[in-house]
């Protein structure tokens, strides 16, 4: 124990059983702190992401449905309005070292030397912004991959791929928003309105 926390239980008026009851009380907190590590680093990450997204567009819709014109549907994480364009964000959620680019078919995750293979995500993030145009055609729409959970991208990362930390680092760019994004935007908002009062 350090000699000035020791000095510091030394000085104060404490009995035996009430230094017995602190010192059980810390070694709980450390425990907690311990035990639900992974649910406190992913409450934090979850939080940055959500700031980082705030300083990405000036509205946000979150977890969206939309037809995808072949009788299914498409999610999408988050649907931000822009000053450039409505901006589809595909969140990933991925920790340690990422290897992929846009010409590859499968991505790697390399965590605690153990790989593991995904597919390349621009496809399903090509789906997610078609289906975005189909309900705005004529709209500007791009999309983007939001890496969060501390994913490093050692050999360079793709153009359309951000890390939350990047955008945070970055101060938030305030941009007027054309007339005729807002309208989309609230002509696509209306929509999602209408179909949770429905569903």
């Amino acid at each position: 124990m350090p000699e000035s926390f020791q000095n510091l239980l030394h000085s104060l008026p404490l009995t035996t059983d009430q230094l017995s009851l602190v010192c059980g009380a810390v070694a709980g907190i450390v425990a907690l702190v311990f035990t639900f590590r992974e649910q406190i680093f992913n409450w934090r990450e979850e939080r940055r992401m959500r700031r980082a997204i705030r300083r990405l567009g000036a509205r946000a819709l979150r977890d969206i449905r939309l037809p995808d014109g072949m009788g299914g549907e498409v999610s999408i994480d988050y649907l931000l309005l822009t000053g450039d364009a409505l901006l589809v964000v595909g969140v990933k959620r991925f920790s340690g070292v990422i290897f992929g680019g846009a010409q590859t078919d499968q991505w790697t995750q390399v965590i605690n030397r153990c790989s593991y293979k995904f597919p390349n995500p621009d496809d399903h993030l090509q789906h997610q912004v078609e289906a975005v145009r189909l309900q705005l055609p004529g709209t500007a729409i791009t999309g983007i991959h939001l890496f969060t959970h501390g994913a490093v991208f050692p050999k360079g990362k793709p153009d359309n791929v951000l890390l939350s930390r990047e955008i945070r680092q970055k101060p938030p760019k305030l941009k007027r928003i054309p007339k005729v994004l807002r309208e989309a935007w609230e002509q696509l908002q209306a929509a999602q309105d209408g179909r949770r009062s429905d569903g």
